[in-house]
Protein backbone atom coordinates (compact mmCIF):
# COMPACT_ATOMS: atom_id res chain seq x y z
CA UNK A 1 0.00 0.00 0.00
CA UNK A 2 2.35 2.71 -1.18
CA UNK A 3 -0.51 5.21 -1.02
CA UNK A 4 -0.03 5.34 2.75
CA UNK A 5 3.73 5.35 3.28
CA UNK A 6 3.37 7.95 6.03
CA UNK A 7 0.71 8.17 8.78
CA UNK A 8 -0.29 11.66 7.67
CA UNK A 9 -1.16 10.29 4.22
CA UNK A 10 -3.59 7.84 5.78
CA UNK A 11 -5.09 10.52 8.03
CA UNK A 12 -5.60 12.85 5.06
CA UNK A 13 -7.23 10.04 3.10
CA UNK A 14 -9.85 9.74 5.83
CA UNK A 15 -10.39 13.49 6.01
CA UNK A 16 -10.95 13.70 2.25
CA UNK A 17 -12.89 10.47 1.67
CA UNK A 18 -15.08 9.84 4.68
CA UNK A 19 -17.49 11.79 6.83
CA UNK A 20 -18.71 11.02 10.32
CA UNK A 21 -21.65 13.39 10.12
CA UNK A 22 -22.91 15.08 13.24
CA UNK A 23 -21.54 12.64 15.81
CA UNK A 24 -19.84 14.01 18.92
CA UNK A 25 -16.57 12.41 17.85
CA UNK A 26 -16.38 13.42 14.21
CA UNK A 27 -13.73 14.76 11.85
CA UNK A 28 -15.73 17.94 11.49
CA UNK A 29 -15.77 18.52 15.26
CA UNK A 30 -12.36 17.17 16.26
CA UNK A 31 -10.14 18.12 13.31
CA UNK A 32 -11.50 21.31 11.69
CA UNK A 33 -8.07 22.79 10.86
CA UNK A 34 -6.70 19.46 9.61
CA UNK A 35 -9.83 19.04 7.51
CA UNK A 36 -9.35 22.48 5.97
CA UNK A 37 -5.75 21.62 5.06
CA UNK A 38 -6.40 18.02 3.98
CA UNK A 39 -5.57 18.71 0.32
CA UNK A 40 -2.42 20.69 1.04
CA UNK A 41 1.16 20.00 2.01
CA UNK A 42 3.55 21.91 4.19
CA UNK A 43 4.31 22.47 7.86
CA UNK A 44 1.19 20.87 9.37
CA UNK A 45 1.69 17.49 7.71
CA UNK A 46 5.48 17.47 8.09
CA UNK A 47 4.90 18.04 11.80
CA UNK A 48 2.40 15.17 11.98
CA UNK A 49 4.94 12.74 10.57
CA UNK A 50 7.79 14.18 12.65
CA UNK A 51 5.84 13.34 15.80
CA UNK A 52 5.60 9.75 14.58
CA UNK A 53 9.04 9.40 12.98
CA UNK A 54 10.27 6.95 15.62
CA UNK A 55 7.11 4.86 15.13
CA UNK A 56 7.70 4.92 11.37
CA UNK A 57 11.31 3.84 11.79
CA UNK A 58 10.61 1.03 14.29
CA UNK A 59 7.67 -0.46 12.35
CA UNK A 60 9.64 -0.17 9.10
CA UNK A 61 12.53 -2.17 10.54
CA UNK A 62 10.13 -4.91 11.62
CA UNK A 63 8.87 -5.77 8.13
CA UNK A 64 10.85 -9.04 7.90
CA UNK A 65 9.55 -10.18 11.28
CA UNK A 66 6.24 -8.42 12.02
CA UNK A 67 6.19 -6.50 15.28
CA UNK A 68 3.40 -6.91 17.77
CA UNK A 69 2.29 -3.33 18.41
CA UNK A 70 -0.11 -2.01 21.05
CA UNK A 71 -1.59 1.47 20.76
CA UNK A 72 -3.09 2.67 24.04
CA UNK A 73 -5.95 5.11 23.48
CA UNK A 74 -6.29 4.43 19.76
CA UNK A 75 -9.03 7.04 19.27
CA UNK A 76 -10.01 7.28 15.61
CA UNK A 77 -7.48 4.55 14.77
CA UNK A 78 -5.50 6.25 12.00
CA UNK A 79 -2.02 5.65 13.44
CA UNK A 80 -3.01 2.14 14.52
CA UNK A 81 -4.25 1.26 11.04
CA UNK A 82 -1.07 2.65 9.51
CA UNK A 83 1.05 0.27 11.60
CA UNK A 84 -1.06 -2.67 10.38
CA UNK A 85 -0.77 -1.56 6.76
CA UNK A 86 2.99 -1.25 7.28
CA UNK A 87 3.17 -4.91 8.34
CA UNK A 88 2.73 -4.90 12.13
CA UNK A 89 0.39 -7.13 14.10
CA UNK A 90 -1.55 -4.28 15.65
CA UNK A 91 -3.74 -4.14 18.76
CA UNK A 92 -5.57 -0.95 19.69
CA UNK A 93 -7.42 -0.28 22.93
CA UNK A 94 -9.55 2.58 24.18
CA UNK A 95 -11.75 2.95 27.23
CA UNK A 96 -14.30 5.14 25.43
CA UNK A 97 -16.87 3.17 23.44
CA UNK A 98 -17.32 6.06 21.00
CA UNK A 99 -13.66 5.96 19.99
CA UNK A 100 -13.67 2.17 19.61
CA UNK A 101 -16.65 2.50 17.28
CA UNK A 102 -14.80 5.19 15.31
CA UNK A 103 -11.74 2.95 14.98
CA UNK A 104 -13.85 0.01 13.82
CA UNK A 105 -15.50 2.20 11.18
CA UNK A 106 -12.09 3.39 10.05
CA UNK A 107 -10.88 -0.20 9.74
CA UNK A 108 -13.93 -1.08 7.64
CA UNK A 109 -13.27 1.90 5.33
CA UNK A 110 -9.65 0.85 4.79
CA UNK A 111 -10.44 -2.83 4.27
CA UNK A 112 -12.95 -1.90 1.58
CA UNK A 113 -10.36 0.36 -0.02
CA UNK A 114 -7.50 -2.17 -0.03
CA UNK A 115 -9.76 -5.14 -0.78
CA UNK A 116 -8.65 -7.42 2.06
CA UNK A 117 -8.65 -7.76 5.84
CA UNK A 118 -5.79 -6.22 7.79
CA UNK A 119 -4.15 -7.55 10.96
CA UNK A 120 -5.56 -5.18 13.56
CA UNK A 121 -7.44 -6.03 16.75
CA UNK A 122 -9.48 -3.14 18.20
CA UNK A 123 -10.81 -3.55 21.74
CA UNK A 124 -12.86 -1.54 24.19
CA UNK A 125 -10.96 -2.23 27.41
CA UNK A 126 -9.10 -0.63 30.28
CA UNK A 127 -5.33 -0.92 30.08
CA UNK A 128 -5.22 -2.19 33.66
CA UNK A 129 -7.39 -5.17 32.70
CA UNK A 130 -4.92 -6.51 30.13
CA UNK A 131 -2.82 -9.53 31.03
CA UNK A 132 -1.04 -12.48 29.46
CA UNK A 133 0.19 -10.54 26.41
CA UNK A 134 3.51 -8.96 25.54
CA UNK A 135 4.30 -6.44 22.82
CA UNK A 136 7.41 -5.45 20.91
CA UNK A 137 6.24 -1.83 20.81
CA UNK A 138 3.74 0.15 22.86
CA UNK A 139 2.72 3.50 21.47
CA UNK A 140 0.44 6.32 22.54
CA UNK A 141 -0.13 9.88 21.33
CA UNK A 142 -1.72 12.59 23.51
CA UNK A 143 -3.00 9.88 25.87
CA UNK A 144 -0.62 9.36 28.80
CA UNK A 145 -1.78 12.50 30.64
CA UNK A 146 -5.28 10.97 30.80
CA UNK A 147 -4.19 7.68 32.41
CA UNK A 148 -4.59 7.11 36.16
CA UNK A 149 -3.40 6.00 38.66
CA UNK A 150 -0.09 6.98 37.12
CA UNK A 151 2.36 4.72 39.03
CA UNK A 152 0.17 1.66 38.38
CA UNK A 153 -0.13 2.61 34.70
CA UNK A 154 3.65 2.79 34.29
CA UNK A 155 4.09 -0.61 35.96
CA UNK A 156 1.39 -2.15 33.74
CA UNK A 157 2.96 -0.76 30.57
CA UNK A 158 6.34 -2.21 31.57
CA UNK A 159 4.72 -5.60 32.28
CA UNK A 160 3.19 -5.64 28.79
CA UNK A 161 6.55 -4.96 27.10
CA UNK A 162 8.61 -7.88 25.84
CA UNK A 163 12.28 -7.99 26.98
CA UNK A 164 14.03 -5.48 24.74
CA UNK A 165 10.64 -4.05 23.75
CA UNK A 166 10.15 -0.36 23.00
CA UNK A 167 7.71 2.28 24.16
CA UNK A 168 6.91 5.63 22.51
CA UNK A 169 4.86 8.29 24.27
CA UNK A 170 3.99 11.53 22.45
CA UNK A 171 2.63 14.25 24.73
CA UNK A 172 1.97 17.98 24.81
CA UNK A 173 5.07 19.70 26.15
CA UNK A 174 4.48 20.36 29.86
CA UNK A 175 7.34 22.89 29.90
CA UNK A 176 5.47 25.19 27.49
CA UNK A 177 3.71 27.87 29.59
CA UNK A 178 1.09 28.57 26.90
CA UNK A 179 0.10 24.91 26.79
CA UNK A 180 -0.13 24.82 30.59
CA UNK A 181 -2.35 27.90 30.52
CA UNK A 182 -4.61 26.31 27.91
CA UNK A 183 -4.93 23.14 30.00
CA UNK A 184 -5.64 25.14 33.16
CA UNK A 185 -8.48 26.95 31.39
CA UNK A 186 -9.97 23.56 30.51
CA UNK A 187 -9.68 21.85 33.90
CA UNK A 188 -8.85 24.40 36.57
CA UNK A 189 -7.47 22.53 39.59
CA UNK A 190 -9.44 19.32 38.88
CA UNK A 191 -6.54 17.25 37.59
CA UNK A 192 -8.00 13.81 38.37
CA UNK A 193 -11.72 13.10 37.91
CA UNK A 194 -14.04 10.12 37.52
CA UNK A 195 -15.80 9.53 34.22
CA UNK A 196 -18.51 7.15 33.07
CA UNK A 197 -18.59 5.32 29.75
CA UNK A 198 -21.99 6.18 28.28
CA UNK A 199 -22.38 2.81 26.55
CA UNK A 200 -21.36 0.51 29.40
CA UNK A 201 -21.83 2.58 32.56
CA UNK A 202 -18.29 1.75 33.68
CA UNK A 203 -16.70 4.32 36.00
CA UNK A 204 -12.98 5.00 35.66
CA UNK A 205 -10.30 7.42 36.82
CA UNK A 206 -9.35 10.03 34.24
CA UNK A 207 -6.36 12.35 34.18
CA UNK A 208 -7.96 15.70 33.37
CA UNK A 209 -5.29 17.28 31.14
CA UNK A 210 -2.69 16.47 33.84
CA UNK A 211 0.47 16.98 31.81
CA UNK A 212 3.73 15.24 32.63
CA UNK A 213 7.29 16.33 31.80
CA UNK A 214 9.76 14.24 29.86
CA UNK A 215 12.02 14.05 32.91
CA UNK A 216 9.20 12.69 35.03
CA UNK A 217 8.50 10.00 32.43
CA UNK A 218 12.17 8.99 32.38
CA UNK A 219 12.29 8.64 36.15
CA UNK A 220 8.97 6.79 36.40
CA UNK A 221 9.87 4.21 33.75
CA UNK A 222 13.43 3.77 35.05
CA UNK A 223 11.94 2.50 38.32
CA UNK A 224 10.28 -0.39 36.43
CA UNK A 225 13.24 -1.34 34.26
CA UNK A 226 12.57 0.79 31.18
CA UNK A 227 15.41 3.10 30.22
CA UNK A 228 14.60 6.03 28.00
CA UNK A 229 15.05 9.62 26.98
CA UNK A 230 12.89 12.55 25.95
CA UNK A 231 13.13 15.10 23.19
CA UNK A 232 11.08 18.14 22.27
CA UNK A 233 9.90 19.15 18.80
CA UNK A 234 7.84 21.67 16.84
CA UNK A 235 7.56 25.42 17.41
CA UNK A 236 4.30 26.25 15.65
CA UNK A 237 0.85 25.08 16.89
CA UNK A 238 -1.74 23.74 14.45
CA UNK A 239 -3.89 26.87 14.54
CA UNK A 240 -0.99 28.98 13.22
CA UNK A 241 0.44 26.48 10.73
CA UNK A 242 -1.55 27.96 7.85
CA UNK A 243 0.38 31.25 8.21
CA UNK A 244 3.09 30.78 5.59
CA UNK A 245 5.65 33.20 6.99
CA UNK A 246 5.28 31.72 10.49
CA UNK A 247 5.61 28.21 9.10
CA UNK A 248 8.71 29.23 7.14
CA UNK A 249 10.38 30.72 10.24
CA UNK A 250 9.43 27.78 12.48
CA UNK A 251 10.68 25.23 9.93
CA UNK A 252 13.97 27.12 9.53
CA UNK A 253 14.50 27.23 13.31
CA UNK A 254 13.78 23.52 13.58
CA UNK A 255 16.20 22.73 10.75
CA UNK A 256 18.89 24.65 12.63
CA UNK A 257 18.39 22.38 15.66
CA UNK A 258 17.05 25.10 17.94
CA UNK A 259 14.45 22.79 19.48
CA UNK A 260 17.19 21.31 21.66
CA UNK A 261 18.00 24.78 23.02
CA UNK A 262 14.45 26.11 23.37
CA UNK A 263 12.56 23.25 25.00
CA UNK A 264 9.87 25.46 26.68
CA UNK A 265 8.91 26.84 23.26
CA UNK A 266 8.24 23.42 21.75
CA UNK A 267 4.75 21.95 21.30
CA UNK A 268 5.46 18.23 21.69
CA UNK A 269 7.43 16.00 24.04
CA UNK A 270 8.45 12.51 22.84
CA UNK A 271 9.59 9.84 25.30
CA UNK A 272 11.21 6.72 23.90
CA UNK A 273 12.25 3.82 26.11
CA UNK A 274 13.51 0.26 25.95
CA UNK A 275 12.84 -2.50 28.48
CA UNK A 276 16.04 -3.84 29.95
CA UNK A 277 16.39 -7.54 29.26
CA UNK A 278 17.33 -10.12 26.67
CA UNK A 279 17.53 -8.42 23.28
CA UNK A 280 17.59 -4.93 24.88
Amino acid sequence: MREFEMPSQLFRWFLKNTSTGNETYSYEVCFPRNLAAANGEGYLWRSYDRRLQMLIDIVGKGKRSPLRVLEVGCGFGHDLLWTALAGAQAVGIDIKSEFVESSLLARAHIERYVGHAISVDIRRTNLMEMSGEVFDLIYMKDVFHHLEPRDAIVAKLAALMAPGGRILIVEPNAWNPLIQLQMFRIRGFNTIVKKTDAATGERFLYGNERLVTGGSLRRSFARVGVRGQSRYIRFLPTKLSSQRWMAFVAHAMEQLGLERLLNPACIHSIFSGCKVGQGG
